[in-house]
């Protein structure tokens, strides 16, 4: 998704400080005085099938007996962050998920889409990595009990989800284990995309009425609608507003009335998310429906105040 740029990393200085240096997650007290461990940077896979890496980021001076606080990334690579937690004592883990890619839809097939990878997909990862975190703790030299998740913008929520979400889970995760961070760390975060990306059933139907009231019939041509009362489209966004063209001169409807109804087909937005992230699915991912009754860990959620999400 196209967003203005956030003033975000003028804030990350700040932010990692507290984190880094709190009793609760710093690790002063265990840097040890040994020489730094001779390969600082792994790779390895946290889950075979489908087959997801993760990159661990070792402090200078680490050891395998260490238990250190541990800083997951989800998605977002903004190297100074990650440098800032390292140097700190932090272990810090650059989680691969899901390649969700929505840029290339437009010029998918549907049936193509219908394959691809899809964000609940993601949310998956996210709590597979938490937990190949906390079964591996001894071996990364990270205390299992002190794992902060982080993200920016869409990977913020990613984090959250990894907290909150009780619908997605690995088939292969040994459940037994906790997929839950310690604390969550969430910089500019979208937390609800269903209000934000889909298009409610009554809204199209109503800019319809007012805009282009010979297609309200012809609707069920373009878009059906969930029993949650969001309309799903039918196809590519700028096929639709082509096959408005086909029909309306079929129909013999004016070509004003033709253009408004394209412009009314232009709430759905210009990657039709609604194709690969159903809205059963966003439904189960949205934070504002499936926020639990327990309580939140230690979270700390920025958004720059120019931030078109912050209202």
């Amino acid at each position: 998704m196209t967003r203005r740029r956030r003033p975000v990393r003028s804030i990350v200085a700040g932010l990692v400080t507290l984190i880094a240096t709190t009793s609760a997650f710093g690790d002063r007290d265990t840097l040890g005085t040994s020489e730094p461990a001779a390969i600082p940077t792994k790779t390895m896979a946290y889950k075979a099938k489908p087959r997801r890496t993760l990159t661990v980021y070792y402090p200078d001076v680490w050891r395998r007996s260490d238990k250190r606080s541990a800083l997951v990334i989800f998605r977002c690579n903004i190297p100074v962050q990650r440098e800032h937690f390292r140097r700190r004592g932090m272990v810090v883990v650059k989680a691969q998920t899901a390649p969700v890619n929505s840029g290339q839809l437009p010029k998918q097939s549907l049936e193509k889409i219908a394959s691809l990878p899809r964000p609940r997909q993601q949310v998956e990862d996210t709590k597979s990595t938490i937990r190949f975190l906390r079964a591996n703790a001894a071996t990364l030299g990270i205390d299992s009990k002190k794992i902060v998740a982080t993200g920016t913008s869409g990977s913020g929520d990613l984090a959250l989800q990894a907290s909150i979400n009780r619908s997605f889970e690995d088939a292969n995760d040994d459940q037994s284990i906790s997929p839950r961070p310690d604390a969550l760390v969430l910089y500019c975060s979208a937390f609800d995309g269903i209000d934000i990306w889909f298009v409610k059933s009554e809204t199209l139907l109503a800019r319809t009425i007012a805009e282009a009231p010979a297609f309200v019939t012809h609707l069920k041509d373009f878009a059906r609608s969930t029993p949650d009362r969001y309309s799903v489209p039918l196809d590519h966004r700028a096929e639709l507003i082509k096959q408005a063209v086909t029909l309306g001169k079929c129909e013999g409807i004016a070509a004003e009335e033709i253009a408004r109804f394209q412009k009314v087909l232009e709430l759905f937005n210009e990657r039709d998310w609604q194709l690969l992230h159903p809205v059963a699915d966003a439904l189960k991912m949205s934070a504002s429906r499936i926020l639990p009754k327990e309580p939140l860990p230690p979270t700390l959620i920025m958004h720059g105040d120019r931030d078109h999400l912050l209202k």
